[in-house]
């Protein structure tokens, strides 16, 4: 695992997060920066099937941290800044198999269902960095591997595969407010990655 995509800030947080880790697991970018260490992260995204209690969970962090601001708090959702870093709990109905483990601090599920997760999401958001991730995901699996796992984990009624590829080649609701802050080597252009994304979804390569 690529603990350097982590900020200072992150890794003094790594305690909390472990102390979290028998109910929760890790998500999102971080958890595939991680296995890539593609690009640095800044946040954590801890998911669960269970229903949480969000005042335990704030005890718990402000036992180790400040919280500087509260941004969701509600059943089955926590957001919020402590110490600088970006903090979500989520209720998540589907079941996702993490067997994979940063260190002895928390698990993840492997890159692919990632992708699986990322491609699920893609129809409520369209981040640059979900368009990164994505690009870095193809370069070691295929489209069909990806639409196989998210078939696996949400059902072909949830997700949309027609959907999906479409919105590999559909940009222009592509929200840029965070930047991607690119680990040495790994820089690739806008226009490269749009590109070949566009290429996948419709089938040219």
């Amino acid at each position: 695992m690529h603990r350097s995509i982590l900020s200072e800030t992150q890794v003094k947080m790594l305690p909390l997060i472990k102390q979290f880790s028998s109910d929760f697991y890790l998500v999102g970018g971080t958890a595939l920066a991680l296995q890539y260490g593609h690009r640095r992260s800044l946040d954590f995204d801890l998911f669960t099937t269970k229903l949480f209690d969000n005042q335990a969970i704030i005890r718990k962090i402000r036992r180790n941290c400040t919280i500087n601001k509260t941004h969701i708090n509600e059943s089955g959702q926590l957001t919020l800044i402590a110490d600088g870093v970006k903090l979500t709990f989520y209720q998540f109905e589907y079941p996702v198999a993490h067997d994979e483990k940063f260190e002895d601090i928390i698990t993840l599920p492997d890159d692919l269902s990632i992708a699986a997760m990322k491609a699920f999401a893609l129809g409520q958001r369209s981040k640059w960095k979900d368009y990164v991730d994505l690009y870095f995901i193809f370069k070691r699996h295929s489209l069909q591997n990806v639409i196989d796992r998210a078939h696996k984990y949400f059902g072909e009624g949830e997700f949309n595969d027609k959907l999906f590829r479409g919105q590999l080649d559909f940009h222009q609701d592509i929200s840029y407010v965070e930047p991607v802050d690119w680990m040495p080597g790994f820089e690739v252009s806008q226009e490269e990655i749009l590109s070949t994304l566009s290429k996948i979804g419709l089938g040219i390569i």
